[in-house]
């Protein structure tokens, strides 16, 4: 990868202080995906978030719209009627749910050397942050682009990007894009999600022992712990490493208590 040019490495040091503002400002909103409400699809969290954004691009002189109150976006360069193609930079506002486990507030930015923690500081309200930030110091420089490009982000990554269709639905899809999410450049897009249920019989008659299964269990982790219940009272409780769930070499139930 080359090396950052020089005079963007000290355009960016010079503006860092407002970067890490609007990052906090992005990150304080718990933007976990909710019960639909009014012109909230996926909860107000990431109906907030996206106020919160799309008040940011405004700011910064952005061409902005939003599409069926989920999926906003900020663009650059000639007008469509110049540019009818654009090139695209897709990122998201949503993130997981947290629980008691953080040892910074999940909803703040905290500085810890030159480390920073919070809830959607790698996925992926830092790096979609960022992006819409290096647009803008390229826009202060006046550089001109000759074809639109359009920071596209959505409020439902996280639980199955039910809001890509509603912006495709009135938008076409960029001719290019990349996705700046969680380690970007090694991360560039996004995958595919298959999510299947399973359902296998047991016929040695033991599902009759099992009174009830419980955990905070959710499609994007494995949790850190379990409890089975059986009908004659007795409660075994399994521990081991909380994990993402794309990540199956980590998915393993460690010990036992």
């Amino acid at each position: 990868m080359k090396p950052i040019r020089a005079d963007f490495k000290a355009l960016f040091e010079a503006h860092a202080d407002e970067f890490l503002a609007d990052l906090r400002e992005v990150l304080r909103v718990p933007s976990v995906c909710g019960a639909q409400t009014f012109e909230a699809p996926f909860g107000i969290g990431p109906k907030r978030a996206l106020e919160t954004v799309l008040a940011i691009a405004d700011r910064m002189g952005f061409r902005t719209g939003q599409v069926g109150n989920c999926v906003g976006w900020a663009e650059y360069g000639p007008d469509e009627t110049q540019a009818p193609t654009y090139f695209g930079i897709l990122g998201h506002l949503d993130v997981v749910d947290v629980e008691d486990d953080w040892h910074y507030p999940p909803f703040e930015l905290t500085q810890v050397d030159n480390m920073l923690y919070g809830r959607g500081v790698l996925d992926n309200k830092g790096p979609f942050l960022s992006t819409l930030f290096a647009l803008y110091l390229i826009k202060t420089q006046k550089i001109t682009f000759k074809q639109r490009v359009r920071i596209i982000f959505g409020t439902d990554e996280e639980s199955g990007s039910q809001d890509m269709p509603i912006y495709l639905a009135e938008h076409s899809a960029p001719y290019a894009e990349f996705t700046p999410d969680c380690k970007f450049p090694a991360v560039y897009g996004e995958r595919g999600l298959l999510d299947v249920q399973l359902a296998l019989p047991i016929t040695d008659g033991s599902e009759q022992q099992i009174t009830a299964i419980e955990g905070r269990f959710a499609k994007s982790y494995l949790p850190d712990h379990a409890q089975l219940i059986l009908a004659d009272g007795t409660v075994k409780t399994y521990h081991g490493k909380k994990a993402p769930s794309n990540a199956p070499k980590w998915r393993i139930m460690c010990y036992r208590s």
